[in-house]
C-alpha cells in the first residue's frame, strides 16, 4: 500500500505537460495499430486485383488475340482512314462504300511505294554489310586482340589467356547458332513459304473487313458511344483511351522521330548504312533503362580515342537530341495520363517474351496497360468487409 501511494503521490508531483504527452503518445500508438489492419487489407485487394486482371488479359491474348487479330488490324485502319472518307462524303456526295474504297486503294498505293523504297534501301545496306563483313571481322578482332593482350598485362596472366577464353565462348556460341538456330531458322522459313497463301487470304480478308467497317462505322461509333455509358465497361474504355492510347500513341511517334533524326544524323556521317543503323537504333531507344545512349556513347568514345573528333562530337549530339525528345516530348504528350514507368515497362517485356516469343516485346507492355485498365473495375466479393 506505502508502493502504490507513493506511485500516486508521484503521478500528481509531474508536470501536467508530460501526463499529457504521454497519453497523446499511447492514443496515437493505438491509432495506428487500428489503421494498420485497414491498410493492409487494402493491398490485399488490390493485389489481388492486379492478379485477377492479369490473368483475364493473358488468357484473352493467349486463346482470343490470334483469332481477332486481322479484325484488330481492319478496325484500326477503318479508324485511321474514315476522316478521309467521311470528307469525300460530306464534300463530293461519293457514298461511303465507294470513298472507302478509293481511300484504301490510295493508302495501299502509298504504302507500297513507301515499303518498296524502304525496303531497298535497307536490303542495299544490309547487302553491303555482309559484303564487307570480312574486313570488318579483321578490324574487330586487331581491336578486340588488343584490348585482350591489355588484360592479361593488368592482371598479370599468360599471354593469350583472356583471348583463349573469348575464342572458346565464341566457338560454343556459333555451335549453338548452327545446331539451335539456324535449323529453326530454315524450318520457319518453310513455313513461311508454305504459308504464303494462308497469308494472302488473311491480308484479303484484313482489306474486305476494313471496307465493311468504313461502311458501318456509325453504327459502331454509336455501339462504342452506349458501351461509355455503362458502368464497367465504360471506365475500362476511358482507362484504355485516356492511358494506354496515349501511352503508345507517344511511344510510337518519338521511335519514328528517333529514327529519322538519327538516319539524317548518320548520312551527314556518311555512313554507308545510315537507314539501318538509324532504325535499329531507335528501336533499341524504346527499350526502357537500356536507350540510344548504350550504343551511341561507347560509339563516340571510340571515335574520340581514334582521333576523330568531329565523329565523335556529331555522335555525342545525336544522343543529346534523343535524350531531349524523350525527357521532353513524353511527357507533353502524356500530359499526366496513364504512363508505364521504365521498371515495369522492362518488366513487362520480359514477362512477354516469357509467355508469347518474340511477339512479347510488343504484347507486354500492351498487356500492361489493359491490367491496369482491367484492374480498378475487378471487384472481389466481401473482401472490403473482412
Amino acid at each position: 500500500m506505502k508502493k502504490k501511494q507513493q506511485s500516486e503521490n508521484l503521478k500528481q508531483s509531474l508536470p501536467n505537460g508530460w501526463q499529457d504527452e504521454k497519453k497523446s503518445r499511447r492514443d496515437s500508438t493505438e491509432q495506428v495499430d487500428r489503421s494498420s489492419a485497414p491498410a493492409g487489407r487494402e493491398m490485399i485487394f488490390h493485389g489481388i486485383q492486379f492478379a485477377a486482371a492479369s490473368l483475364i488479359v493473358f488468357l484473352l491474348f493467349r486463346f482470343l488475340l490470334p483469332l481477332i487479330m486481322p479484325f484488330c488490324a481492319s478496325a484500326l485502319l477503318a479508324v485511321l482512314l474514315y476522316p478521309a472518307v467521311r470528307l469525300l462524303h460530306r464534300r463530293l456526295r461519293i457514298p461511303v462504300l465507294a470513298g472507302g474504297a478509293l481511300v484504301l486503294t490510295a493508302f495501299l498505293a502509298c504504302l507500297s511505294i513507301g515499303v518498296f523504297y524502304l525496303g531497298r534501301a535497307l536490303i542495299n545496306q544490309l547487302v553491303a554489310f555482309f559484303q564487307n563483313f570480312a574486313a570488318y571481322q579483321t578490324f574487330l578482332t586487331e581491336r578486340v586482340g588488343g584490348i585482350c593482350s591489355g588484360c592479361d598485362r593488368i592482371f598479370r596472366l599468360e599471354h593469350g589467356t583472356v583471348m583463349g577464353v573469348l575464342e572458346s565462348a565464341m566457338s560454343v556460341f556459333l555451335e549453338r547458332i548452327q545446331t539451335n538456330i539456324l535449323p529453326a531458322l530454315t524450318a520457319k522459313t518453310l513455313q513461311f513459304a508454305a504459308g504464303t497463301a494462308a497469308i494472302l487470304g488473311v491480308v484479303l480478308i484484313v482489306l474486305v473487313s476494313t471496307l465493311m467497317m468504313i461502311k458501318d462505322m456509325e453504327y459502331y461509333r454509336g455501339v462504342l458511344r452506349r458501351l461509355k455509358q455503362a458502368p464497367v465497361a465504360g471506365n475500362i474504355l476511358k482507362n484504355l483511351h485516356g492511358g494506354g492510347a496515349a501511352y503508345l500513341r507517344t511511344q510510337l511517334f518519338i521511335l519514328s522521330l528517333v529514327a529519322l533524326i538519327l538516319s539524317v544524323g548518320f548520312f551527314l556521317l556518311r555512313n554507308p548504312y545510315a537507314l539501318v543503323a538509324g532504325i535499329s537504333i531507335a528501336v533499341f531507344d524504346a527499350f526502357p533503362v537500356l536507350g540510344s545512349g548504350f550504343i551511341l556513347v561507347p560509339w563516340a568514345a571510340i571515335h574520340l580515342f581514334a582521333g576523330r573528333y568531329y565523329q565523335a562530337v556529331v555522335l555525342l549530339i545525336l544522343f543529346l537530341i534523343c535524350q531531349v525528345i524523350r525527357e521532353v516530348l513524353e511527357p507533353r504528350l502524356l500530359s499526366g495520363k496513364l504512363g508505364i514507368r521504365p521498371v515495369s515497362a522492362m518488366i513487362a517485356i520480359y514477362v512477354g517474351l516469357r509467355l508469347f516469343g518474340i511477339s512479347g516485346v510488343i504484347l507486354g507492355p500492351i498487356g500492361l496497360i489493359f491490367v491496369l485498365a482491367v484492374a480498378p473495375e475487378i471487384s472481389v466479393k466481401g473482401l472490403r468487409g473482412l
